[in-house]
């Protein structure tokens, strides 16, 4: 690493500040009004208490209850809906929820609390930390490689059969669009051979087909109707004998639409790898019993993990002058099959998780297939007394229930504790005297290691832990400079890595189908990356898949002259939008946006490396693509209600949306992007277009999903527009109305009604972790930015920190 980097810089430049910088919360005169107290929160919300790179990705309620089994479902309109599974505790009747908090802002132990005339309880939630068991050696790893998705219970296979054959991985995500292809490679050493099996069990056709095609390295490839061959709700297998024929070290596996096959939606149940000799035997593999010679079992787009429990530690504290007995009640609501085992004091879920009570289970009350309420043993609490008992969670191959009592229960805890405040996570790198805002940065960088997952021995910085699980190229972008920005420059190089391994041979980038931003942000990551860590020879290395990626910019713009009916001429093809906008029919300006300021980052560090011609050819191009830009931009000014003059994202206005809907990609425009002049006209009408939609102390409502909603961490992004024109101060304010849309456990929903709306929807992922990437660049931004060759210090910092 170079000594000279920005990194070290701004280190050196946030080491000083907080030296000379008092410790109090803001509120100094013209910043009375800057302060964290969470007035718009949203009504639910979920906090994650997983462990870092974790595969179980288990969050926890705002009522305190464990949620399982994400189902895919996009709207999470209260806590639980979207979780196929939770387990949650009444500990009394008479008891009522009083609020819910951390243990600290880097120890995910949630604590909710709860009061009743006679009673004080707390319920503490957390992941148990450490091996389960003594088996460590590794199993075959084998990476999804596409961009993921899952359906849970998309079948229901027969009696005799595994019921994990239930869900499947599946070629598209709900949302948005995705490559319809499911790919996985298996690691082995070059040329090696295995056993690889896969199922099918179609959950949706009785008669119609789904014609699909299965391609295993080294074997040949197979044209697969599973409805067809064997019907529905019927699991059937298909083995073949692969190698690794191109000797790069993997197996390849891909199951996509078969040639001509009408339906286009690809599902693949099961994955087996096995040593190269083994035999076939369909019916003992579809009944799970081959599970433990594999190397490698995925179900439904999941690989069997290793063992991970979750507790919820309960404690009663007797207020009254009295003895008390309570009867303490277990419930459990699961879409999957569940037994209740009284006699061996267990529930089981599908068969594969196990929870427990250190308290005996005496009766069970089924209220409807669904529900399920347990009855433990009463508990009597003498006067002044605190009673304690504990709830297990267990999952992974094997399952392991530990604790195995009370005492054990505690001990772990305050193991997991004591993992959480010595965990090697990039803290103290951006320190600031608000402990409200320090606690959302800290907050921040934990969520984003919880959600974050290794594959292929390479880190996928992820959005969430439901929604959004996988690699998202936008929003990874952020996540990987706000890494390397807390010097995790190693893991954000790593990461960065892994997102360029999903480059198409054209040099496209295209996770999300006709997403054609993903290749300006590409461009902007590698070289905003190579500026913060001053090291032009990494960016050399990387420097000819950039190049195809301009390549492939400046094709796109040859596309969008082919049909005349498209208003986006010289431009970028119809694409996909997001924001709450999906495809749009003409041409949008947020794929412009983004791969105009890709090519002028890349002209940058072609002129950084001493590359004067690709720089003087990247110039011209940009020159033609930015005439044309202006040029249709000017044709499709519009004026809204209060008289200002912005440019909808939507060319031709096409829709006739809001005008702020759809918009967020013109604010990176302005910063990172550096598309716009300060004084051009389409800058400013556009950006007082924005003011006029502000509510809760300058949150933009109707700009996404939820169109009277507010997209929370939109606050940054025009909060950076604001600091990149000169006005720090309406910069600083939108970090204050960003941090109060957090819930009380330092967490963002992607997007929220605002506060006194009588609709409780609620929409996105929580942890929403862009979000918290946003935060901490927000901060960092405002105490310490690059203005080309210049460290700008202090220009956003709020008069109250001083």
């Amino acid at each position: 690493m170079k000594t000279n980097s920005i990194w070290q810089l701004t280190q050196a430049a946030l080491l000083s500040l907080t030296v000379m910088v008092p410790n109090h919360r803001a509120g100094a005169a013209g910043d009375a009004d800057l302060f964290v107290d969470f007035r718009y929160t949203p009504q639910w919300w979920v906090t994650s208490i997983c462990l870092p790179d974790d595969p179980h990705k288990t969050v926890v309620g705002r009522s305190g209850e464990l949620l399982y089994h994400y189902a895919g479902r996009f709207y999470d309109f209260k806590v639980n809906v979207g979780f196929q599974t939770t387990v949650g505790l009444i500990v009394s009747e008479d008891a009522r929820w009083v609020r819910q908090e951390l243990e600290s802002a880097r120890v995910p132990i949630v604590k909710t609390y709860r009061e009743s005339p006679t009673l004080k309880i707390c319920e503490e939630a957390f992941a148990v930390t450490g091996s389960l068991t003594a088996d460590s050696a590794p199993r075959t790893e084998v990476r999804r490689v596409d961009a993921g998705g899952v359906l849970a219970d998309w079948a229901q296979p027969p009696p005799g059969t595994s019921p994990a054959l239930a869900s499947a991985a599946v070629s598209t995500h709900v949302f948005p669009p995705r490559k319809r292809t499911i790919r996985y490679a298996v690691n082995v050493a070059p040329g090696e051979s295995r056993k690889i099996a896969l199922a099918v069990c179609e959950g949706h056709y009785e008669i119609r087909s789904r014609s699909m095609e299965m391609n295993v390295e080294g074997a040949p490839a197979r044209k697969v109707d599973a409805g067809g061959e064997v019907g529905k709700n019927k699991p059937v297998a298909f083995w073949f004998d692969a190698r690794d024929a191109n000797q790069d070290g993997q197996i390849s596996i891909e199951v996509l639409p078969a040639p001509g096959a009408t339906d286009k939606f690809v599902v693949l149940n099961g994955l087996w790898v096995f040593p190269a000799e083994t035999p076939s035997d369909s019916a003992a593999l579809l009944a799970g019993k081959l599970d433990a010679q594999a190397s490698a079992a995925i179900y439904g787009g999941r690989q069997q993990l290793r063992p991970r429990n979750d507790v919820i530690l309960v404690h009663v504290t007797n207020t009254s002058t009295n003895s008390r007995t309570i009867s303490p009640e277990l419930v459990v609501r699961s879409e999957r099959p569940v037994r209740t085992d009284i006699a061996e004091q267990k529930i089981a879920i599908h068969g594969q998780e196990i929870i427990h009570s250190s308290l005996r289970m005496q009766g069970v009350r089924q209220f409807h297939p669904q529900k399920r309420v347990v009855q433990l043993e009463p508990l009597t609490i003498a006067p002044g007394q605190t009673a304690d008992f504990h709830v297990l969670y267990a999952a992974g191959t094997p399952v392991v229930l530990r604790p195995q009592n009370l005492a054990e229960a505690k001990q772990l805890r305050a193991q997991a504790a004591d993992f959480w405040n010595q965990a090697k996570l990039p803290f103290g790198k951006v320190e600031v005297p608000d402990k409200q805002i320090q606690s959302l940065v800290d907050s921040s960088i934990r969520n984003i290691w919880q959600a974050r997952e290794i594959k292929g021995g390479l880190p996928s910085f992820q959005v969430g832990p439901a929604v959004y699980r996988g690699l998202w190229v936008v929003d990874g972008a952020f996540m990987l400079e706000a890494a390397a920005m807390l010097g995790a420059v190693d893991e954000a190089r790593a990461g960065i890595n892994y997102m360029l391994s999903h480059q198409n041979a054209n040099g496209s980038f295209e996770v999300l189908e006709k997403y054609y931003k993903e290749n300006g942000i590409v461009l902007w990551m590698c070289v905003q990356h190579a500026r913060l860590t001053s090291d032009r020879a990494w960016l050399e290395g990387v420097w000819p898949k950039l190049e195809k990626t301009v390549a492939y910019i400046r094709e796109l713009r040859r596309l969008s002259r082919t049909n005349p009916q498209w208003l986006c001429q010289g431009l970028i093809p119809p694409g996909f939008v997001d924001g709450g906008v999906a495809l749009s029919e003409k041409g949008d300006y947020s794929n412009v946006y983004w791969n105009l300021g890709g090519l002028k980052a890349a002209i940058a560090a072609a002129t950084w490396l001493g590359k004067a011609a690709e720089a003087a050819e990247w110039q011209k191009e940009y020159d033609d693509f930015e005439a044309a830009f202006q040029t249709t931009a000017r044709r499709d000014l519009r004026q809204d209600p209060n008289g200002n003059t912005y440019l909808p994202d939507m060319m031709g206005n096409v829709g006739n949306l809001a005008p702020q809907r759809g918009q967020w990609a013109f604010f990176h425009g302005v910063y990172p992007g550096k598309v716009f002049a300060s004084n051009d006209p389409i800058l400013t009408g556009t950006m007082a277009m924005f003011e006029s939609c502000e509510q809760q102390g300058g949150m933009i409502v109707g700009d996404a999903g939820l169109v009277e909603g507010i997209w929370g961490y939109l606050a940054s992004f025009h909060a950076h527009a604001w600091l990149w024109l000169g006005n720090g101060r309406k910069a600083a304010e939108r970090l204050y109305a960003f941090a109060n849309h957090a819930s009380p456990l330092l967490a963002w929903r992607e997007e929220q009604m605002p506060v006194g709306e009588h609709d409780p929807r609620d929409f996105g992922d929580m942890p929403h972790n862009w979000a918290g990437a946003e935060f901490i660049r927000l901060v960092r931004d405002l105490l310490v930015l690059e203005r080309g060759d210049e460290l700008h210090l202090l220009e956003g910092l709020p008069a109250g920190w001083i």
